[in-house]
């Protein structure tokens, strides 16, 4: 599915944030509070939005970038820039990485995706350094407001639509419609961090509260 829209997939999701989604990508980054030359894993990368910021903003940094689509890495391959990264077919689950390899672990629109979400962070949490820090770009259930009807509804009937325009492929963004407006709740991503072994864990919303950035450290 998602090697389906890698062509149109940077579109659609500037598309869908209303064009905000390179300023997300960027505070996500910020939220990683990098060392210099750094050591990251940046997971799900797609076509390297978030791997080619982390690259953008620290010099010498190593990137791997890892996905279970190829030809949205691909995509990325071609960027600017994306020479730079080291590119790598990987499950999130069962992780082809030694333990306490990376400074930081990032990835964007992960965990809605994967079979079992506490083995996805484990293995995160296995291959940060001690220290180390976790930054997610995740959507999230639109809370309970008066603007829910609204979100839920442009989630829900928009996107779909508009997919159809752009990409011809409205199964996926039904999909993923579906995924987001099921999605687990910020504190309850907190909770599931927690439990991994994760420490001064936080989180930040945006876009009416459907969209949240996740960070977690690595205790020393």
């Amino acid at each position: 599915m998602f090697d389906g829209i890698a062509g149109r997939y940077d579109l659609m999701n500037l598309v869908m944030t209303w064009g905000q989604e390179p300023r997300f990508v960027r505070r996500t980054v910020e939220r990683a509070e990098l060392p210099d030359s750094p050591v990251v894993l940046d997971l799900a990368t797609g076509t390297g939005d978030i791997a080619l910021e982390v690259l953008r903003s620290r010099y010498g940094a190593r990137i791997t970038g890892a996905d279970f689509a190829p030809e949205m890495m691909e995509v990325g391959r071609n960027r600017p820039g994306g020479g730079q990264i080291d590119w790598v077919e990987a499950d999130a689950m069962d992780l082809p990485f030694e333990d306490n390899t990376f400074d930081a672990v990032t990835h964007g629109y992960l965990l809605r995706n994967v079979a079992d979400i506490p083995t996805t962070l484990a293995e995160q949490f296995r291959v940060l350094k001690p220290g180390g820090r976790m930054v997610a770009l995740e959507t999230s259930p639109a809370p309970d407001n008066i603007i829910k009807p609204f979100s839920t509804a442009y989630i829900k009937y928009v996107v779909p639509q508009i997919s159809r325009l752009i990409t011809r492929t409205p199964d996926a963004y039904e999909y993923l419609s579906a995924t987001s407006r099921g999605f687990k709740t910020p504190a309850q991503i907190q909770a599931l961090l927690e439990d991994v072994g994760f420490e001064d864990v936080g989180h930040e919303t945006h876009l009416f509260g459907t969209l949240a950035i996740h960070w977690a450290t690595k205790p020393l």
